[in-house]
């Protein structure tokens, strides 16, 4: 900024004076001005590649995880359809089935017994100092019958009974994995109230 010199404490100064210091004082100032142009965004084409993305990594995904959850077998690698359950030796087994508790109690020399008595009788009978574990009984009958029940010896207790049987039906009872054990050189005896025949079937132990 110039001042102009000046002997009073002000002066009056034409407007054309004013002008031409102005312009002596002030230097050049060129503006240049650039014009940007805006590329409009094209959102549509965006979104499309973010799904087609997602979509490659969903399928790359897939690709790694069996089509069947029923691939797996426990303690297994994963094979086609099939369910099981393998036991210590590595051996798929059919577990909670008839099929896998005669296994097992065939293992462990359980011995089976059918017998049919039309009235009070003896079942079993031990070999000489032994006594018999009963791990399971199941019988049916001809006719109705006013009772049925299980006890060792003729004058026992009973540990099984069943008041009012009817012909067709199947009764008995699943001691596994525990037993009803008699006494040493005790007989399993079945006594039957009513005129029928019991078909008697038994899963025992003499020990």
């Amino acid at each position: 900024m110039k001042l102009l010199r000046s002997k009073h404490s002000f002066q009056l100064v034409s407007k054309k004076d004013l002008q031409t210091n102005r312009a002596h004082s002030a230097p050049a100032v060129s503006i240049i001005t650039e014009t940007v142009e805006e590329v409009p965004q094209d959102d549509s084409r965006r979104n499309f590649l973010k799904v087609a993305g997602m979509v490659g990594l969903g399928i790359a995904a897939s690709s790694m995880i069996p089509k069947n959850a029923e691939a797996y077998v426990l303690g297994s690698a994963p094979t086609s359809n099939v369910v099981g359950v393998k036991n210590a030796a590595n051996t798929r087994i059919n577990p909670a089935t008839d099929e896998a508790l005669t296994s097992l109690l065939t293992g462990q020399n359980v011995s089976k017994l059918s017998i049919s008595l039309s009235s009070s009788g003896t079942v079993r009978t031990p070999a000489g100092g032994n006594r018999i574990r009963v791990y399971a009984s199941r019988f049916s009958l001809t006719a109705d019958a006013t009772s049925v029940s299980f006890r060792f010896t003729a004058g026992g207790t009973d540990h099984e009974r069943y008041v009012a049987p009817k012909t067709g039906g199947l009764y008995g009872a699943n001691n596994h994995p525990n037993y009803i054990e008699g006494g040493v050189d005790q007989v399993l005896y079945c006594v039957i109230a009513g005129t029928t025949t019991v078909q008697i079937n038994i899963d025992y132990l003499e020990v």
